[in-house]
């Protein structure tokens, strides 16, 4: 069984929207979250959905997911504090469900709506084989890391080697529960807010899957913008058969 995980317990401060979470906004009539199940329920590799949503929009998340008839959302439950908590409440909502270890996890952020269906696909692909994967971007520019207020030679990384983390992420149940079991057990004092972090700080290595630059997470009004235009744009090719 293939199930996924859609975080929506955002609150959306940075888009300064009077208190309606990101997810919620509506293009062209549209709430982005609708935008992002529709692709998970459209994908044949995608079994059951599971949505972590903020607690105070459960019901307003169940009215979404009546009104555009997604049958595959088998839940809604409440988030966690932060991320690594709501992907926790997703993981025990499918072991409720039935999950079993072999099962595959597949976690996404509900605010990015223009995931392809090939890229979800391929990571369940890729976890079914090695028990992992994290989707992640090329950087289109060259990358400078350091902490200090000048840079050495040493400190430019080869453009073609570097990556940003997008999502969706994708584990075997097994693993991921492992990796957060363990991280309890080692009482880690960092925050680590991201699966693929906390399975790889045990040690463990992540499968790669690479996709385009479209992949955006909506957090500020420029990138609502944006959004708008992408959606624009597809449909403008879709009309004129570009």
């Amino acid at each position: 069984m293939n199930y996924a995980i859609i975080l929506a317990g955002g609150v959306g401060q940075r888009m300064r929207t009077s208190g309606l979470p990101k997810q919620f906004l509506k293009v062209f009539g549209k709430p982005v979250i609708i935008y992002t199940l529709e692709k998970f329920e459209m994908c044949k590799d995608i079994d059951k959905i599971i949505i972590s949503c903020n607690v105070n929009w459960l019901e307003y998340m169940q009215e979404l997911v009546d009104t555009y008839q997604l049958k595959k959302v088998i839940s809604i439950i409440p988030g966690g504090k932060d991320r690594q908590g709501s992907i926790e409440n997703g993981l025990r909502e499918i072991e409720k469900n039935g999950g079993i270890n072999t099962d595959i996890v597949v976690i996404h952020d509900g605010v990015r709506p223009l995931i392809e269906m090939s890229i979800i696909s391929e990571n369940v692909r890729v976890a079914k084989k090695y028990g992992s994967a994290m989707t992640v971007k090329p950087v289109i520019e060259s990358v400078v890391i350091t902490n200090k207020d000048t840079a050495t030679f040493k400190d430019f990384k080869k453009r073609d080697d570097t990556y940003s983390l997008t999502s969706p992420q994708t584990f075997q149940l097994c693993q991921l529960k492992d990796a957060y079991q363990h991280m309890v057990k080692e009482n880690v004092e960092f925050p680590i807010l991201d699966a693929a972090l906390a399975y790889t700080y045990l040690g463990n290595s992540i499968h790669i899957v690479k996709e385009n630059n479209n992949n955006i997470k909506i957090t500020t009004p420029e990138d609502y913008y944006i959004l708008k235009a992408m959606l624009e744009l597809e449909e403008n090719k879709y009309v004129f058969g570009i």
